[in-house]
Formats: structure tokens, C-alpha cells, sequence
């Protein structure tokens, strides 16, 4: 009887097994070989760079047979995209458009909610604002005062660079149409050709994006003086209100002839994942990432500003949720 009643619990345990694993999905485990794709940016660019020395470091801590190749695009408004359409599995992003693609604001039709969080805080970048001194302004309201036609350049149309340049001009009540009418221009353009047309007199100023001893900035300082230029407190509050922007200072000497600290706005990269990337997969990339911080600054000096302790906080994710995988690792630290 007591060796029939065994038998009959144990063929009840092997179905009751055999049953959850039909109805579990399957998972790829951190001790089986992954395949991970990461987005970044254009060659060269610092985010490519950035990736570059991270995908060598995921390949040494994830199992043997793992691929992991870094994607030479698409920036901070394109790879939340490529993560919604499965086309990568890690990418960087900035806070505030990891922001707008999990809400599904202002590029983003909809919301793209399988987006989560790693690690925030892995640099430092500001959109700065200059003019050649001689324009005599200190303000972009002065700009406006006075209908100065000014040729301001930014970055390609669809970056960043450009759609903050935009931003920041409408918060002061500037249109490109108005500068436009006053004779004045906004050039779109990349960063090879900037420092040229500023010696040849075709440009008066910039309004883009900015690393600390960024070399298109760095250049720009020296090939001819230029000075500067600071957001004013109530601006300030209406980008970080409307879009998700922070205040942010540029300090004093960071370029030649930049001998005070500019007020701007400002944000870190973060890195994102697919939620559906493994739990045991994120913790094994972001435990090398910490590990390995002094070896990523080595070839990316801006990741200095990477605090682990603070990278999971959610002013430097852009409120994006943790992937649980991350949770886990920032727990297991005592760092959340």
C-alpha cells in the first residue's frame, strides 16, 4: 500500500513539473551563450566608442559563445526606437527622451513600453549656446531685442543637437522663421565642416550639444574668439518643465577664452534594455560595467562622472522603470 501510494506521488510531481514546463516561457540563462545587439551612435562618435569598450568587456563576463556587437546608431531620439522594434537589446539614450519614448510624447507617436532601465549617469553633456564676440551679445533674449539676422548652426535636422536648438530659441519666443526675417539663419550641418565656415565669416554662432574638451567645441575656441552664452533662470524652468530638461553648468575654462561658468541645460547618458532581455543577463553587463569603470574611462574619459551608487536613481533614467534584473544588482549593493 505505502509503495503504491509512492508511486502514485511521485508520477503526480513529474506531471505537475512536466505541466509548468508548458506553461512557463523560456528564458535564456546567463550560463547559456547570448547574442546582444548595442545601440550607440555613428562612428566615432563617443557614444560608439563608449560601446566599443563594453561590448569587449560583456564578451569576457558572459558565457563562452556569446555574440555581442555595437551598432553604429542610431542616438539618444532613435534607440529607444530600435529597442521598441527588436532591432537591439541594449542602447543609450539620454533621461529625457528615455522619457518621451516610454509616455510616447513629442517625436514618439506611441508609447514604447518595453523599454527599462540599467544604469543612468555615464557622462556629462550640455547644449551650449556661443557667438563670435564681436556679435556683442550675452543673451539670445538681446538676439531677439535687436533682430540680429545671426547664422546659428546646429547639427543635422532630427538630432538632438537640433531639436534642442529649436527648443531653446522657442522658450525665448524665437521661431527659425524669425531669424530667417531678420536675415539671419539656422544651418544644419555636421561637425566637420563647422570649424571651416567659422573661419571663412559664414557663421555667427552655435547652439548644440556639448562634452566636457568636446574637439569640435575645443576647436572652435581657438580658431576664433567667441563668447559664451547662459540661459536665464525663468528659461531654464520652462525647458525642465515642458520637456524634462535640468539645470546645468559648463565650468568656467573648459574651452579658451571661457572664463565663466555657463548656466545651461544638461543631462547624462543612460543605458536601456528590452524588458525582455534576461534578468541573469543585465545583472552579469552591469556588475562589468562597475567592475570595469577605470578601463571604460581609460578609452571614454567622460565616463568619470559614473557614480554606480547613483545610477539606478530615476532623474537619470527619465523615470523609465528598472529592468528587474538591474533592481537586483543595486539591491544586492545596498546602493537602493
Amino acid at each position: 500500500m505505502d509503495r503504491t501510494r509512492f508511486r502514485l506521488k511521485s508520477v503526480v510531481a513529474l506531471a505537475l513539473f512536466l505541466g509548468l514546463l508548458t506553461v512557463i516561457p523560456g528564458r535564456a540563462d546567463a550560463k547559456d551563450p547570448v547574442q546582444l545587439r548595442v545601440a550607440s551612435f555613428n562612428v566615432g562618435s563617443g557614444w560608439y566608442t563608449m560601446a566599443g569598450v563594453m561590448v569587449e568587456i560583456f564578451k569576457k563576463s558572459l558565457p563562452p559563445g556569446s555574440t555581442v556587437d555595437a551598432l553604429p546608431k542610431s542616438g539618444g531620439i532613435g534607440n529607444p526606437m530600435l529597442l521598441g522594434a527588436e532591432k537591439a537589446d541594449l542602447g543609450f539614450a539620454f533621461p529625457m527622451t528615455a522619457n518621451w519614448a516610454y509616455n510616447g510624447k513629442l517625436l514618439y507617436e506611441k508609447p514604447i513600453r518595453n523599454l527599462r532601465a540599467v544604469a543612468g549617469g555615464l557622462d556629462s553633456y550640455w547644449v551650449a549656446g556661443a557667438v563670435k564676440e564681436e556679435v556683442g551679445i550675452g543673451t539670445w533674449a538681446e538676439m531677439k531685442a535687436k533682430k540680429l539676422g545671426l547664422r546659428i548652426c546646429t547639427q543635422s535636422k532630427g538630432s538632438l543637437s537640433e531639436l534642442a536648438a529649436k527648443q531653446v530659441l522657442e522658450a525665448y519666443g524665437i521661431s527659425y522663421e524669425d531669424l530667417k526675417s531678420w536675415g539671419g539663419d539656422i544651418l544644419m550641418t555636421g561637425f566637420k565642416d563647422m570649424v571651416p565656415a567659422l573661419k571663412e565669416g559664414a557663421l555667427d554662432g552655435f547652439l548644440m550639444m556639448c562634452t566636457p574638451n568636446h574637439p569640435t567645441w575645443t576647436e572652435l575656441a581657438i580658431s576664433r574668439p567667441i563668447r559664451f552664452i547662459s540661459l536665464e533662470e525663468p528659461i531654464l524652468e520652462k525647458l525642465k518643465s515642458e520637456y524634462g530638461y535640468t539645470r546645468s553648468v559648463l565650468p568656467a575654462g573648459m574651452f579658451a577664452g571661457q572664463k565663466e561658468d555657463v548656466v545651461t541645460i544638461g543631462f547624462p547618458t543612460c543605458l536601456l534594455a528590452r524588458e525582455d532581455v534576461p534578468d541573469d543577463v543585465i545583472y552579469t553587463i552591469l556588475k562589468a560595467i562597475v567592475e570595469n569603470k577605470e578601463k571604460i574611462q581609460s578609452s571614454y574619459g567622460s565616463f568619470k562622472a559614473f557614480d554606480p551608487k547613483t545610477a539606478w536613481m530615476p532623474d537619470k533614467l527619465g523615470g523609465v522603470p528598472l529592468h528587474p534584473g538591474a533592481e537586483k544588482f543595486y539591491k544586492e549593493k545596498g546602493w537602493k
